[in-house]
């Protein structure tokens, strides 16, 4: 029988327009929040059956739609970055490890962000053995996160150093972006709900930064996949034809 030839289907992506839609699609869920948040302060909804759509799009809960933009989005990212240290390393590059754990230190927020972990279980766990906090220290959970953090920022200084001023740029960039709204306007929402105000506003600002800051790292590890000229062929073959080891090879695109 006559072998047929392998089948491949080469697709483009081009970093700046995946960059437009992603930003499309966090400013639509931002959108959807404002206007359900107002209509029912108009025509209080909640009580309403069009309940499921106000916890479709409101950001004040979780396990809807932005919940899973927010947690697909970390999860590309962490794909792409073990793409790259897959990529790198069996370039035999530096800092390889460092790929490796951005990769890591993705898909935990991704798993996070689906799971509610940093709520659900070190908040509560805060909680049990910590007193009620005050003003900004009203909520917990970013008292564990924030050592941790710091940690990581000192151990990547050496890796940002290394990489080109167009990319650790926005790396830095995206950092101060997704934890400027993760822990800063999670303090603004702790200090409101200290007082019992109304954290609305500060959760759009929060739940959107958050957001948009992911969409930047997707913007810069794709920028980095297509300046390194890096591609992923992925073949389907039959069990007992199937590789006992992953093939890797490298193209430059002629200039």
């Amino acid at each position: 029988m006559q072998k047929s030839n392998p089948f491949y289907v080469e697709m483009g992506i081009n970093p700046r327009r995946i960059f437009l839609i992603l930003v499309g699609i966090v400013m639509f869920a931002s959108l959807g929040h404002i206007v359900v948040r107002k209509l029912n302060s108009l025509l209080d909804i909640e009580s309403t059956p069009l309940v499921g759509i106000y916890n479709f799009f409101n950001m004040s809960v979780e396990a809807n739609f932005p919940t899973y933009i927010s947690a697909i989005n970390l999860l590309i990212a962490a794909l792409l970055c073990g793409l790259i240290a897959f990529c790198e390393s069996n370039l035999k590059k530096r800092y390889t490890w460092h790929w490796w754990g951005l990769a890591a230190c993705l898909l935990i927020l991704s798993l996070d962000e689906a799971a509610q972990i940093h709520e659900g279980i070190v908040g509560s766990i805060l909680g049990f053995y910590v007193e009620q906090g005050q003003g900004i220290f009203y909520y917990k959970w970013y008292l564990a996160y924030i050592p941790v953090l710091a940690i990581l920022s000192f151990l990547y200084l050496p890796f940002l150093k290394h990489l080109p001023l167009r990319y650790s740029s926005k790396f830095v960039l995206s950092a101060f972006v997704y934890f400027g709204g993760a822990i800063g306007f999670e303090m603004v929402q702790a200090y409101l709900s200290y007082h019992s105000r109304s954290t609305g506003l500060s959760v759009l600002v929060e739940e959107t930064l958050e957001m948009l800051g992911v969409v930047i790292v997707i913007y810069t590890l794709l920028l980095y996949l297509s300046e390194q000229s890096y591609a992923l062929k992925l073949k389907f073959a039959p069990e007992e034809n199937f590789p006992s080891h992953l093939e890797y090879s490298q193209s430059r695109r002629i200039k």
